[in-house]
């Protein structure tokens, strides 16, 4: 069970597969995990707990469609249908991973994301190490072969609060999960992305309040080392980053020949993702884009205008949609679209009804805070991102969610 979840984790990390494989080659290595997924489930049964949990995700799923229809039809758009046909497969692999979720518990997951993420960072350092093609976004953003930049972030973000329970939880782990930490962290400093790195700050805000909550502080009392350790792993990655960087680009870096200088300059270049992270930065385009998407969301009000009606060129160089998914349903989908993505968001917060549970397994409760965190972390960054319709992205909703709404299997 755990290469079936190990599978579509890899799928979502190394989002970047699309462009080497092709669109359609990459929904086929979906299709191929949910056929080998049905094949092994079933005999089985979906267990106790899909009435009220599918109620949202279907009600969300069925909105989210609907909206998509009617706009189609009434703008006599064919792209909007063709989209709504994605979504309607991705509501399937939703099911199909809530499926799955009835059937192994929270170790199978975390496991899971333990492999996943030693692959993710092994193959950036190997792809910068081997491959003569850059996949940064320019200045200091940096990705790999299978996830560039904007892509490779999300994979560090989405597991950080499953390894943040491991921590918690698992005393006999306690070192691979600092490490997972570090790394995890690495992977959102290395790409510079703002919205991975805030929330960082959220999910690391979030943990503490629940720890101040539940009165958890012993676990620091336990295992002081754990934060030092995940603190040295991702400067001992950051370095091994820059030295590989120093080293493609050769001796023309204008480091200084004295060794003190060249230890200064590679420690710089180290710490420049998370010292340079763009975060007092203004963003010019995205806010004409936002003014955009607030001006045809007004013109199509209620039935929206179709697939990608907030395209405009805010000075990228390319047409782009308004980067705040909610506010791009809203216009292309309608009121209903927007109903449909909101749907997604009470979904996520719902499975949190657990902190109050003074009785239930601290496990258990971790957990389920981990996985609807998560979920609940990728409908806040869809406020900074564009509505999608590709499974890299909602990939990591359907897996967290299928998860947070099974309690009986995450103890």
């Amino acid at each position: 069970m755990a290469g079936l979840l190990a599978a579509p984790a890899l799928l979502m990390a190394w989002g970047s597969l699309r462009y080497m494989v092709s669109p359609l080659g990459y929904w086929i290595a979906w299709g191929l995990w949910a056929t080998a997924a049905v094949v092994e489930l079933r005999p089985m049964r979906v267990r106790a707990g899909w009435k009220t949990a599918g109620l949202w995700m279907t009600s969300a799923f069925g909105l989210l469609l609907l909206g998509m229809a009617v706009s189609a039809i009434v703008n006599h758009d064919g792209v909007t249908l063709y989209q709504s046909v994605k979504v309607l497969v991705i509501g399937i692999l939703c099911w199909i991973m809530w499926w799955l979720a009835s059937r192994v518990d929270a170790e199978s997951l975390i496991q899971a994301l333990y492999s996943v993420l030693v692959l993710v960072t092994l193959v950036f350092f190997l792809s910068k190490a081997f491959s003569s093609v850059s996949y940064g976004l320019g200045g200091s953003r940096e990705g790999d072969v299978f996830a560039r930049a904007g892509v490779l972030w999300k994979a560090g973000l989405f597991f950080l609060p499953l390894f943040i329970t491991d921590w918690l939880c698992n005393s006999r782990r306690w070192i691979a999960a600092a490490c997972a930490i570090g790394a995890c962290l690495f992977l959102v400093s290395v790409d510079g992305s703002r919205t991975g790195l805030l929330l960082i700050v959220a999910v690391g805000l979030g943990f503490g309040i629940v720890l101040w909550w539940r009165g958890d502080w012993r676990a620091f009392r336990h295992r002081p080392w754990a934060l030092p350790l995940a603190v040295g792993v991702l400067l001992i990655l950051l370095l091994l980053n820059a030295g590989m960087n120093t080293w493609k680009q050769g001796p023309s870096t204008g480091l200084s020949s004295t060794g003190s200088s060249r230890v200064e300059a590679l420690v710089g270049k180290a710490l420049a993702p998370v010292m340079d992270n763009r975060l007092g930065e203004g963003d010019a385009p995205r806010i004409r884009l936002l003014r955009n998407g607030l001006e045809k969301s007004r013109e199509c009000f209620p039935l929206g205008c179709g697939f990608g009606s907030t395209a405009i060129d805010a000075g990228y160089g390319i047409p782009m949609n308004v980067h705040n998914a909610y506010l791009g349903a809203l216009a292309d989908f309608g009121l209903l679209g927007l109903l449909g993505m909101l749907g997604f968001v009470v979904a996520s917060v719902l499975p949190m009804r657990v902190l109050w549970d003074r009785s239930a397994d601290p496990r258990h409760v971790y957990f389920v805070l981990a996985t609807s965190g998560s979920a609940l972390a990728y409908c806040v960054a869809l406020n900074l991102h564009t509505f999608s319709t590709e499974m890299s992205e909602w990939g990591y909703l359907i897996l967290m969610l299928a998860f947070a709404w099974q309690p009986a299997r995450a103890s």
